[in-house]
């Protein structure tokens, strides 16, 4: 797509004043000079997208969403991009404070001023269009299918937990919660070289099926005091992918003394929880956030893992508000957007 058939306009699902609507008459987004614009093919629906939308982080504008792949129509700095398929790390930096001046992880994730796409005064993936820094992006490998390479920033996140050093060999590991970001998790800690398999506990079998032997699966109960006893303080490491407050009194109760607790999801909900478990049995609390995408797509690109298993239902743009009733119902994993036609045709074996 050349730089005059960019429209001036373009449909986004836009989030303000409390209230969301699908437009078609959005501006889109003009890169700057260190930026790339991306024509949108899929978006990934997220439960952070289902959190700010219930007020999360006092409330958003603009628009939402932040899993992606898209195809780069213009980028000034790195032309050799054009035309190429990209995913987007979602914090864009400003290189000048205090955490960038450090490098490394720091500066990726927590930059003092950033802006964050579709969640933080950026404007994010439910739209045709939309721009990153060039630095933000990562060409997705011929290899990796479009509907795949969408899950890149979730697998992304789930590998976060073995970037931290959290999770060793010898450990004992558990996994609460199994929506999609709690069997990605599993999936990913699976692959570790851990001596026993990874414990996940969760409300549905054919879920945790989807891992094969990979994982030992148990039904969650209700309350953490209905937990058996041979489970508690049984595990070394246990990440809470549940965002309730039951799931980390389950959490404490299902990690050793000394041991570490991982909190990955978000929660827009307020709670009051009694931390004396948590000191008396000596444990660490590590919150883990968004992670590696060279890591995650390595694994995408390892015919292993096939990720397709975990998407329930593809929408186009214009079914925006079905498809986030769909995600918000009980039971369902990975809803994708199919942004451009030809994804849509793509997804339904109909012609664009």
């Amino acid at each position: 797509m050349v730089a005059a058939s960019i429209p001036e306009t373009m449909r986004a699902f836009v989030v303000e004043d409390g209230s969301a609507t699908l437009r078609s008459d959005y501006p889109v987004p003009r890169p700057g000079a260190d930026e790339a614009l991306v024509r949108v093919l899929r978006a990934g629906i997220c439960n952070t997208d289902l959190e700010l939308l219930k007020g999360y982080k006092g409330g958003f504008r603009g628009v939402l969403g932040h899993e992606f792949i898209g195809e780069v129509v213009s980028a000034a700095s790195r032309p050799a991009l054009v035309g190429r398929r990209v995913c987007g790390e979602l914090n864009v930096s400003c290189s000048s404070c205090h955490n960038c001046g450090r490098g490394g992880t720091i500066a990726r994730n927590h930059c003092l001023k950033r802006t964050v796409l579709g969640i933080l005064n950026h404007d994010g993936t439910y739209a045709e269009y939309l721009t990153l820094p060039v630095a933000n992006l990562h060409v997705v490998p011929d290899g990796v299918p479009t509907e795949a390479a969408a899950f890149v920033e979730p697998l992304a996140a789930a590998y976060r937990i073995v970037e931290q050093g959290l999770v060793r060999s010898e450990h004992r590991v558990c996994v609460l919660g199994d929506g999609k970001l709690g069997l990605l998790i599993a999936e990913v800690l699976s692959r570790q070289g851990l001596a026993s398999k990874v414990t996940l506990f969760g409300r549905h079998a054919s879920k945790a099926a989807l891992l094969g032997d990979a994982v030992v699966f148990h039904e969650s109960p209700r309350e953490a005091s209905a937990l058996p006893d041979e489970l508690r303080g049984a595990f070394d490491v246990v990440v809470d992918a549940t965002g309730t407050v039951e799931g980390l009194k389950m959490a404490a109760t299902l990690t050793m003394a000394m041991g570490t607790i991982v909190l990955k999801s978000t929660c827009a909900s307020q709670a009051t929880i009694d931390t004396s478990a948590f000191v008396v049995q000596e444990l660490n609390i590590v919150g883990s956030r968004c992670g590696p995408f060279p890591e995650a797509m390595k694994l995408l690109e390892d015919s292993s893992l096939d990720v397709s298993k975990y998407i329930s239902a593809v929408f186009p743009l214009e079914r925006v508000a079905e498809a986030l009733e769909m995600a918000r119902s009980r039971g369902c994993l990975k809803v994708q957007l199919a942004i451009a036609p030809s994804e849509l045709s793509a997804a339904t074996g109909e012609p664009p």
